[in-house]
């Protein structure tokens, strides 16, 4: 758990330098350093859609998810429970969230310290959140200041669970989670440059749905065929 610590401590002290120098930043860097990591979190999110193994199981998982996080509408609970804290702050805990979780390092990194107790991965991550966290919350406010107790969570459950379960994971159903994390920082790109914004939180059932949807695309690929014939 020593890199999920050390993540989330970075985040938080990443977050905090943001919000005391946001004033004092110019209006044109932070929306520079804001372009950037748009642009950033698309080329990540392209290239981990290059990994999945299964997109036919991933598209499924999205579609069941998408499903379920609207009848939740997990989105939408979060920005009423935020609006408390100040305009926007749901909407910055959601990006934030989202670009420092859905990674592939998030993941993997987990993965390493949860099997191997290695928390290299964790170690770098921490470092290069620390510094996105710092021009987010220029950006956005203290929204991302919250997203550093959610990392904690997220990560060291992750760790947990992979000490438990992890080993008896597949290789191809970590690329199809890579590749569904990747599809989630596609959106979150857009959002970040403006293009578009989604209720991301909403898609968030998909990764619980991934093995099952894996599964049940395998089976239609083998036995479609012969259910025609």
């Amino acid at each position: 758990m020593v890199g999920t610590f050390y993540n989330a401590v970075a985040v938080g002290l990443g977050a905090t330098l943001g919000c005391a120098l946001g004033s004092k930043i110019p209006v044109g860097l932070k929306n520079s350093a804001f372009t950037t990591l748009g642009l950033f979190t698309l080329g990540i999110g392209i290239i981990m859609c290059g990994d999945m193994n299964e997109p036919f199981g991933v598209f499924l998982a999205l579609i069941g998810g998408g499903l379920l996080g609207h009848a939740m509408d997990w989105d939408q609970w979060v920005q009423k429970r935020t609006q408390r804290l100040g305009a926007g702050t749901g909407s910055a805990l959601t990006q934030s969230v989202l670009l420092f979780c859905a990674g592939a390092m998030t993941l993997i990194g987990c993965m390493n310290d949860g099997l191997h107790g290695d928390p290299t991965i964790l170690l770098i991550k921490g470092t290069m959140d620390f510094v996105s966290a710092a021009f987010l919350a220029a950006a956005l406010g203290r929204g991302v200041l919250l997203a550093a107790p959610v990392v904690f969570i997220i990560q060291g459950g992750l760790t947990w669970m992979f000490q438990g379960i992890g080993s008896s994971w597949s290789d191809e159903l970590i690329q199809d989670y890579t590749g569904l994390g990747g599809i989630l920082l596609l959106a979150l790109g857009m959002d970040l440059l403006g293009i578009r914004s989604f209720k991301l939180l909403n898609l968030i059932p998909s990764f619980l749905l991934l093995p099952f949807t894996k599964a049940a695309a395998v089976w239609l690929q083998a036995f479609w065929p012969q259910l025609l014939a």
